[in-house]
Order: C-alpha cells, then structure tokens, then sequence
C-alpha cells in the first residue's frame, strides 16, 4: 500500500451521512456482503469518479483499490461490447446467436450468497470454455475479496451477453491518495489493459496506457505530483462545472440525452490536456465530462432460472460493479464493490419490439381481441406473424381455435395461439381461481357431432402425462424461443398432468 501526498491543502474527515447498503436496493433478494454497510448518500455518479469529486471539493483524503479501478475499467469494456456486438462478433466468438450457458441446480432456486456466488463461478467457467478473454475480467488481486470476485464475475457475464445466455435449472484539491494492494496488482491491471485493443478499444487504451504506468510507479513509491493533482480538474480550472483531469477517461462512453453511447471527447486528447483552460463567468464550454454524464449503474447479468422443483420459468439477474463510497474512520473517501440479485420479470413489450425488429409483421385491420393481457398485446401489435422461417405461425384470433383437454363430463379447454411445425399446437390454459396461466404444447384432431358434422372444439391427442408444460410467461416463454431458434424444450417445467392435479384440488 502507497500512501502520498498530492496537493497543499489542510485535509478534512469530518464524517458525512451515510445510508445502508440494503437501503439502495430495496427490491434486491439478497444482497453480496454486509448488507449494513454504511455508504455516503449516493449523487447518481459513478462511485469511482463520485469519489474522486468529492475528496476533490471537500479536501478529502482518497483511496482507490486495483478493484475499484479495473472494475471500471472492465464495465467500460462490457458497455463497449454491447453497443457493437455485431462488428465484434467475429472477434469474440465463433458461433451465431446466443449460446446457453446452463448449470444445474439442485433444489430449488437458491436465495443465499454462497450458493449465488458458486453459480456466478460455474457460468464463469462455461464462458471461459469459449472465449479467450474470460480472465481479462477477473478481480483476483491482493486486495480482492469474494464481494470483489463475484462482481467482476458478473461484469464478465454482462459483457458477454450478446453471445451468451445464463441458464440455471432448478431441477477541488485533494490531501493524499492511498493506494491498496501491491505493485504486482497495478502492474497486473497494467497488462490488462494493453488487451483491449482486442475489443477495438486501441483509442480508448492510449489513454489509459499512461494512467496505468502512474498507478504502477506511484506504488512504488515514485510519485509524479504534478500527475495525481490532475486526477480530476487542472489547477487552472478548479471551480468549472466538468471534470477534465485523467479520472474522467476511465469512461468511454457518457450518457448524454439518456442513452450511455456517446464517445467521451477526452479521449482524442493527449494526457495532458486540455490546457490553459479558464472559466467563462463561471461557465467552462471546452472538452470535459460531466459527472451527469457518468451515471452509477451495476453490470448485470440475466441469469433465466427453469425451475422445474417449483413448476415455473423465472428470470432474476445478478447487480455487480461499484455500489457507493464508504468514508474511513481516518475520513478518506474510498469507492468500493458490492452485487445483488434482484427479480427481472421479462415484459411482453419487450419481447414484442424484439420480435418486430427481427420479423416481418402485418398489423391487424380490425381491434378486437380475447385472451390474456400479453395475448392481446401478441395480437395487437404482431397481427399475423410467422416465426423462424414459417415454423411458428400465430393463429388468426378470429379462428378461436380451441382445444378439450377435460373429462368426457368437464368443458375444460386450452386457447390455441400458435401453430408448431410438428403438428402440435401452443396455447394456454387459465386456472379461474388464481388467474395464472399455463402455457403448453397439444396435438389436437378433430371431433364430429352425433350427425357426423365437425365439432366445434378439437380434443387432445396426448394423455396430459405426456402434454408438456412451459411455465406461466408467454414473455419469457418467447424470449427463450427467440434465443434458441425455436427450440422450448429447455423451458418444460412440469406436465399438464400436475398442473390439471393442482385445478382439480
């Protein structure tokens, strides 16, 4: 550890207010770490450069970890990724599509961190399997502790996204900057980064090339002043509204009219500048970054849970990165890791504008329709639409085409919405006391009346042991098809049987 000297000013640790951890996410199901944490009020900015600003106006002590550092750094990585997943395709992997990562679950879904961070370890390990660069995301420093280690994880798993799919079957001037960690860890973060360039980031690394080697040699112990004093704003420009010290080029893209995929101008400067900048009656106008610009957000990694213990498909997803500062009893201001895995119901909507991206649609000409609120919102917006070259055809709604699952002396019956390519039909069933609807794939054949005429119900083939179920989502339902070209098998969580047992008690 490095503790030095940066500028001239009387150092300031008065405590500030601080919340909880568990506070920030109340919708959170368990929380990595010590959930009573306490954490200074978040300002909306990423910790990392909240940090930074705030050691910077206040007169604040900072310190910065190999952690909080290459955590930056890599969701950086994963945001870039995810805005040219396409072009980098060819890059990264070697198969089309997104290819599912499964681990299986013994049990049910499990609600603690240990067991969480096994699965985070285990998708890992798949991901590593295909890629060349799983390591490349890895906290696995002195300072690393598992919080750390599975918040990587979990960056890892968000960069990758685009190509993988997680499965788990539940069968102002600154005193003094410490550095944590050894100078092995920044010089390991130091290689790390002439590896991006295999992410087409070359122009993002000769900004941080520079920044790493400072890191390397203030651990050491051979501190470059002049270099640390510009780690948020030069001197000349104390007081402006945006920051354009070398802190800020830990981010390649800024959020600018809501959506983070603005190239941060810094980054086509040398290191050393801007220069000789001055405030315009309190307003700056050159380039620089905003900390509006740098909003706090998590990594996050889907992970879509085929619960087969509980008779339901699910999706929940694990919140890794950076989740606030925390001040030291000395009063230094140090950006610090956490995760969490919180619900992520997948919405019809979503999966529609997927759906109408990907597919030719024809709107309905008429506005009426029956069923269940995401198959009214099917029809509304797709209107008649073939899936996967033709094989899934959604059923005319006027069509009505219905199917008798029931007794000879019951009218229980399934809604047919799409025809499957091997005959069968996928429909849904309601059960009337709790409203839930289960989705499931018959062969239907005709029945006649009495006189010979055709019935105006078909009957299921199958005995329901045979009929299988995919849970209550038609969203996650379709995602999962849309993922998999077509294939559902992996989503059966039980058979109609069960599910009728359950209706009928």
């Amino acid at each position: 550890m490095a503790t030095f000297r940066v500028d001239d000013v009387e150092p300031v640790t008065g405590a500030l207010p601080t919340v909880r951890l568990s506070g920030l996410y109340p919708e959170a199901l368990l929380i990595g770490g010590d959930p009573d944490r306490a954490l200074l009020e978040p300002d909306g900015v990423d910790p990392l450069l909240s940090a930074v600003a705030r050691a910077f106006a206040e007169h604040r002590p900072l310190v910065l970890s190999p952690d909080a550092v290459w955590l930056t750094i890599a969701r950086g990585v994963a945001q870039h990724v995810r805005l040219h997943a396409e072009r980098l395709r060819p890059m990264l992997v070697g198969h089309p599509g997104r290819k599912r990562l499964t681990v299986p679950v013994g049990g049910p879904l499990p609600v603690d961190a240990a067991s969480w961070q096994h699965l985070a370890e285990q998708f890992g390990k798949l991901l590593a399997a295909e890629v060349t660069d799983a390591d490349l995301f890895e906290c696995d420093f002195s300072t690393s502790t598992d919080v750390e280690r599975m918040a990587g994880r979990i960056v890892l798993l968000d960069a990758y996204s685009p190509y993988f799919s997680q499965w788990a079957v539940c069968v102002c001037g600154i005193p003094s900057i410490t550095l944590t960690g050894t100078v092995e860890d920044w010089r390991r973060i130091r290689a790390r980064v002439d590896r991006l360039a295999a992410f087409d980031l070359d122009g993002w690394c000769r900004s941080l090339a520079p920044i790493a080697d400072q890191f390397v040699r203030a651990a050491g112990g051979d501190v470059d002043r002049a270099f640390w004093r510009r780690i948020y704003n030069p001197g000349d420009a104390y007081g402006g509204e945006v920051a354009t010290g070398w802190a800020a080029r830990f981010y390649p893209y800024l959020d600018r009219l809501g959506v983070l995929d603005h190239p941060n101008p810094l980054l086509e400067l040398p290191l050393d500048e801007p220069r000789d900048i001055a405030a315009d009656e309190g307003r700056y106008h050159g380039p620089g970054v905003r900390t509006s610009e740098v909003p706090a957000i998590l990594s996050r990694a889907v992970v879509e849970v085929n619960d087969r213990v509980g008779g339901d498909n699910r999706a929940v997803a694990l919140h890794g990165g950076l989740v606030g500062v925390v001040q030291d009893g000395d009063g230094a201001l140090r950006p610090v890791a956490g995760w969490h895995l919180a619900p992520a119901p997948v919405d019809i909507d979503d999966v529609l504008d997927r759906i109408a991206a990907e597919h030719d649609i024809e709107p309905l000409t008429h506005d009426w329709y029956t069923g269940t609120r995401e198959v009214v919102a099917l029809y509304r917006r797709l209107g008649a639409v073939s899936l996967f070259g033709g094989a899934w055809r959604l059923v005319p709604p006027e069509l009505l085409r219905v199917i008798d699952y029931g007794a000879a002396d019951r009218y229980d019956f399934l809604m047919a919405v799409f025809d499957l390519p091997d005959g069968r039909v996928l429909g849904y069933l309601v059960d009337g006391r709790t409203e839930t609807t289960y989705w499931a794939a018959v062969r239907p054949v005709a029945q006649q009346n009495p006189d010979g005429t055709p019935a105006p119900l078909e009957r299921m083939a199958e005995a329901p042991a045979a009929v299988p179920v995919y849970g209550t989502s038609l969203a996650f339902l379709l995602n999962a098809a849309l993922d998999s070209g077509g294939d559902i098998a992996h989503v059966e969580t039980e058979r109609l049987d069960a599910v009728l047992a359950r209706l009928n008690s």
